[in-house]
């Protein structure tokens, strides 16, 4: 885990190194020398984190590496706040800036001395105790990792699996296995996170009375992430049962090609089945692909995977399955066939204790099997002993299993998916993760890395769906076919957050519960009552993020000005007196409640490298904020009904939402990356006209909302279609068409949301044409005196989702 952060820190050297080039000029070398050592040095890391188990000198080098980077962050952002704090005097203290740059020179000096004593002591404990830099096989000395391979191996496949909530998906996969109109080689993927009964499926299928009658040529093998493509081949051929003792001694030694050879003559005209359990890559099923004839008698191979890209990449027929998790019903049916073999007499008390622990497990069948094998060893008097400890216990690698279906997942992830999974660890249990917030965040942190073809944003929700794709994250809502909203499970989080509290990366403040007592934590995050809060951490000068999502708390003030590395400061419910002066030069994100505390806008219009702006709240923000000065912001999200003054925002990219006022005083061809602009127009004030002219400039606009507006209909029609290339969502609120909108609408070739509500027409009918809305997915209508809305034949080709309602 040290390695996502390594990694991470030396980034953070190289962009320092680059983008402010004249600040370190005078620690230019030194800083290069340091980059190149901690570099070395994570390699050596990852080495040492390969091996599932650590002995206690690795561990102990490890948290001193941690702590080094950690330090090294601290020097290079403290260095940055003074230059940036000088460079912003006035008057008489400005003359004293050159001797003051001088002292500063000379104290980073100092400290990158220091720093570079430590890493060379880091280097030499290394070489003194041997750590890292094994040359062990591949697949070698990771002890757990192999334990769960021979728990996986050591069930006879031809057990017949009592499967529980899995009976309609067995059913479904039953009938594509034995499809007797499907000749051609078929294939069947089961995927989902690791632990829902993927393999216990699979078996089900594979041991089934009519799949044994229907083929007689069956095989099993298992891949894993650590895999050899000939041991694979050769698990199949022994599994056939086709080959003699000598030939299989004889074929041991061919090579890869020849085995494939080898085993695509052994099935060569046969009807098969062959289940390739846990593949991780495409890679490895491109290896088996051409030992597995394409004939037409009917064969079937099944996949199970934790990944949907594996599931579905694999070429010709396929069918790809995604496993679901357990009712509550479903875990305690489960739970009940393994926890009590050994107890005569359930009682009510052992009945609730064991349900409160079923409960926990969220339908997650691994824990549950697991949770119900420790217990059936238990008397009735110790189970209550066991549900204050046992969720910890199997968490803590004191029970091998579970932990470990995580790590397998977990260690291959690159170190910025590495960042992103932690950093799941600030929200609450069962919390509905807003996509496009974490983005933000994420952003915010500095975790992610955008270039020339892709923005930051767009890098970082790649990063969350590649954790939606190994089910480590779960997608719940969609729109437009992207993910919008996402919740981490239970047993995820957890893992998370121990693993967040191991790196000194997150402490989650629970009301009476502090996931750890470090005072130096870079994240601080509450989730109940924020009075309960340590007062001394909030004096921790190492702070780089504080994340409130308790409830609505009226306090006398908490001193912001002290946390000068802040980067992300999202206050939620909090309102208190807040004092800035301006020189939170790292801060990217401010979040706060629409009253949050008062002189907000001369807070606010100090913040000059700020990206974020999330101002949520029911109540609307009537006082003018000036944003001018602001050129690095990305999103401004709020009810902005005072004025909204913005200037050079090239790199904006949400508005929301904006008046018709502070719009119409914009120059929108600054606004070249905006991709999402809601404008709005109070209902108690005058209606203005908002200039479409305007709108044609933004050629990056993806969703747009106008609420209340009036148009100036023949303007309108014109422009519309001059600013709909890009254009993925279009809402329309109370506003009036004088002519049919549908003609130019529909010419939008990316638009697949349209949603009319409130709006007036009177000219009775509207038509979508054929052809029209080539995108569309969902079309909602609510407009007044609407008498008819005609559709022609092929309109609409792809519509999922269709609402009209018209009020005479």
């Amino acid at each position: 885990m040290v390695d996502a952060i390594t990694e991470f820190v030396v980034g953070k050297i190289g962009n320092y190194l680059i983008e402010e080039a004249s600040m370190f000029m005078a620690v230019k070398e030194d800083l290069e020398e340091l980059k190149t050592e901690l570099t070395c040095i994570h390699g050596y890391l990852k080495d040492v984190e390969a091996r599932e188990r650590e002995d206690e000198v690795s561990k102990e080098w490890s948290k001193l590496v941690l702590d080094f980077a950690y330090d090294v962050e601290d020097v290079l952002d403290t260095y940055h706040l003074k230059l940036e704090e000088r460079s912003q005097r006035r008057g008489l203290r400005r003359l004293t800036n050159k001797i003051g740059r001088k002292m500063d020179a000379y104290s980073v000096v100092d400290d990158i001395k220091i720093l570079k004593r430590r890493i060379l002591d880091i280097t030499r404990k290394r070489e003194t105790y041997g750590i890292g830099g094994l040359k062990e096989p591949q697949g070698g000395g990771n002890t757990s990792s192999l334990r769960v391979r021979q728990l996986r191996r050591a069930r006879s496949v031809d057990q017949e699996e009592v499967v529980v909530g899995l009976e309609d998906d067995a059913k479904i996969l039953l009938e594509k296995l034995l499809d007797y109109e499907e000749k051609n080689r078929f294939i069947i993927s089961i995927f989902g996170m690791g632990g829902l009964g993927k393999t216990a499926l699979a078996r089900k299928l594979y041991n089934s009375r009519d799949v044994k009658e229907r083929f007689e040529y069956r095989a099993w093998t298992y891949v894993s992430q650590e895999y050899k493509t000939g041991d694979i081949l050769m698990r199949i051929i022994r599994s056939l049962g086709m080959t003699s003792g000598e030939e299989l001694e004889k074929i041991r030694k061919f090579a890869d090609e020849e085995l494939e050879v080898y085993l695509h003559g052994l099935l060569e005209g046969k009807k098969y089945l062959v289940v390739v359990d846990d593949i991780w890559e495409r890679e490895a099923w491109e290896s088996l692909k051409r030992a597995l004839p394409c004939n037409h008698e009917g064969s079937r191979v099944i996949i199970t995977t934790r990944i949907k890209a594996v599931a579905e990449g694999v070429d010709g027929r396929f069918y790809a399955h995604k496993l679901r998790f357990l009712t509550f019903e479903e875990s305690w049916e489960l739970f009940e066939q393994r926890a009590f073999r050994n107890i005569q007499r359930k009682d009510e008390d052992l009945l609730k204790t064991g349900k409160e622990m079923v409960q926990k497990c969220r339908g997650l069948p691994l824990c549950i099997v697991v949770l119900a094998g420790l217990l059936s060893r238990k008397t009735p008097s110790e189970w209550n002993d066991v549900c204050n400890s046992l969720w910890r216990r199997l968490k803590d690698d004191s029970i091998h299993v579970a932990p470990i279906v995580f790590d397998l997942s977990f260690k291959e992830l690159r170190h910025e998916s590495k960042l992103c999974f932690l950093y799941l660890s600030i929200f609450p249990e069962d919390y509905e993760i807003d996509l496009e917030k974490l983005i933000r965040l994420l952003v915010a942190e500095g975790f992610i890395q955008g270039d020339e073809e892709m923005m930051m944003e767009d890098v970082a929700r790649y990063y969350i769906e590649e954790l939606i794709d190994r089910s480590l994250l779960e997608a719940v809502r969609r729109e437009r076919g992207k993910v919008m909203s996402c919740r981490i499970h239970d047993l995820l989080r957890d893992v998370a957050i121990k693993k967040s509290k191991e790196l000194n990366f997150v402490n989650v403040y629970n009301d009476h519960v502090s996931q750890h007592s470090s005072t130096t934590c870079r994240r601080e995050v509450v989730h109940h009552q924020f009075k309960r809060y340590p007062s001394e951490k909030c004096k921790n000068k190492r702070m780089r993020s504080f994340l409130n999502f308790g409830e609505l708390e009226f306090l006398v003030g908490f001193d912001v000005e002290t946390l000068k590395l802040l980067r992300v400061l999202d206050l939620g419910r909090l309102r208190f007196p807040l004092k800035i002066n301006g020189d939170l030069i790292h801060l990217r994100y401010l979040g706060i409640d629409g009253y949050s505390f008062s002189d907000r806008a001369a807070i606010i219009s100090k913040l000059r490298f700020l990206q974020t702006l999330e101002a949520y709240s029911e109540y609307p923000i009537e006082e003018t904020i000036d944003l001018r000065k602001l050129t690095s912001l990305r999103h401004v999200i709020g009810q902005f009904v005072g004025e909204l003054l913005i200037g050079d925002a090239a790199n904006l990219q949400t508005l929301r939402f904006i008046s018709s006022d502070s719009w119409n005083k914009l120059k929108p061809e600054l606004l070249i990356n905006l991709r999402d602009l809601e404008i709005y127009q109070d209902y108690e004030k005058r209606r203005v006209s908002v200039s479409w002219a305007s709108l044609t400039k933004l050629r990056s606009l993806r969703v747009l909302k106008l609420d209340n507006l009036r148009l100036e209909s023949e303007e309108a029609v014109r422009s519309t279609d001059v600013i709909s290339p890009s254009l993925e969502s279009v809402t329309l609120v109370g506003m009036t068409f004088e002519e049919d909108p549908m003609p130019v609408l529909q010419k939008m070739p990316r638009l697949e949301d349209l949603i009319l509500e409130g709006c007036f027409y009177p000219g009775g009918k509207m038509s979508i044409s054929e052809q029209g809305f080539g995108r569309l997915r969902k079309l909602q209508i609510f407009i007044y005196i609407l008498d008819e809305l005609q559709i022609e034949e092929e309109a609409m080709p792809n519509l999922i989702e269709l609402k009209i309602t018209s009020n005479k």
